[in-house]
């Protein structure tokens, strides 16, 4: 019996594609599908793949005309990548339409050519771990909402972009609570696979260290991007604070170690990273992992410089290889999350100071 497992996928991917066509677009709509032309290439997709999979198009024919349509989708969600960093389009719904593309892509060829059983699970592991990084995306948008309505509800008048932001920050723990008791439930595991204990001398030298090294990376790349001219993006909290009221940036700094490190550990580290171990090495699990840390963090830094957001995203990736080396190292969750909350609250601390600076507040 022919293996259709890729064509399997593809059906989810085109799906994806599809269900994004019905989140905010700056483009022509009918009813509650707000982009007609993605609609059209995502059922394309998903059509491809579903004669594929009942056996009703062979794989040349059925590869090819999928992968021309999730190539479509790439091309189509690319034109508006400067609309999402204007805040015009959802940014959620190009997430998903490059999510249904891409995958549709790598599908399509899988199914027409075959891939070899060691890459095709690695590959699987990969889609699913990238796929429990945007889960959490989703998961946050969705906390994300509750938050804010509750907010409107309490604190009179309208609430501004900052205060959505610091209001995200601590949806930002529940989404990935919330990911990460959908994906114990879903594999049998129990809390006991989360990895923390109490730390010992050798976890406190690796979280002195990696903080340590974290900031001086952080440095080292700014001066080498600056001497080469490479521009970078700003974090979307960072625009905000230079637009509204900085001071709620203060509130942030507690927030790094109590929500945003923990919450982001848990599951790109303990979560995405130990699952890659099963397919990967273990120093293949800390660079995959990575690469998903960098991916999910497009929209934080989505700018309509493209070249700006990618050379981000690089320091995004080389400064999330140190927190999987160190989990990595340790064992030990603690430790990331100490080094992760640390860097943000000294980001945040540093912007409050700039910021507070200019208008002679210090």
């Amino acid at each position: 019996m022919e293996e259709r497992s890729f064509a399997t996928a593809g059906v989810a991917l085109g799906g994806v594609a599809l269900a994004s066509a019905g989140l905010p677009w700056d483009a022509a709509g009918a009813g509650p599908v707000e982009n007609v032309v993605l609609a059209g290439l995502g059922a394309a997709v998903t059509a491809a793949f579903s004669l594929r999979r009942h056996g009703l198009l062979a794989a040349g024919p059925g590869g090819l005309l999928a992968g021309v349509a999730s190539l479509a989708v790439v091309g189509h969600a690319a034109t508006a990548v400067g609309g999402v960093a204007a805040g015009v389009t959802s940014p959620l719904g190009v997430a998903l339409a490059l999510i249904g593309g891409v995958g549709g892509a790598v599908a399509a060829y899988g199914d027409a050519r075959g891939i070899p059983d060691r890459t095709g699970a690695a590959m699987g592991s990969f889609a699913r771990g990238l796929g429990l990084g945007f889960a959490g995306l989703v998961a946050i948008s969705a906390w994300t909402s509750v938050a804010v309505s509750l907010w409107a509800a309490v604190v009179p008048g309208e609430i501004g972009r900052l205060q959505q932001l610091v209001v995200g920050s601590v949806a930002l723990g529940l989404g990935t609570a919330t990911v990460a008791l959908v994906y114990f439930g879903a594999t049998d595991r129990e809390w006991s696979y989360v990895d923390v204990r109490a730390p010992d001398l050798t976890d406190a030298g690796y979280a002195l260290a990696g903080v340590a090294i974290l900031l001086g990376l952080q440095y080292l790349l700014t001066v080498a991007f600056g001497q080469l001219g490479i521009t970078t993006a700003s974090h979307s909290i960072e625009r905000a604070a230079r637009q509204g009221n900085h001071e709620l940036l203060l509130w942030l700094i507690p927030t790094a170690f109590l929500v945003i490190g923990p919450g982001e550990e848990l599951l790109y580290r303990n979560i995405v990273q130990k699952s890659f171990y099963e397919t990967f090495s273990e120093r293949g699990a800390v660079v995959a992992a990575s690469v998903v840390f960098a991916i999910v963090h497009v929209l934080a830094y989505l700018s309509p410089d493209v070249g700006a957001t990618l050379a981000t995203l690089s320091v995004v990736f080389v400064l999330s290889l140190v927190l999987g080396v160190a989990y990595r190292r340790t064992g030990n969750l603690v430790v990331p999350i100490f080094i992760h909350g640390a860097y943000d609250a000294v980001m945040f601390g540093a912007l409050y100071l700039e910021l507070a600076g200019q208008t002679g507040l210090v």
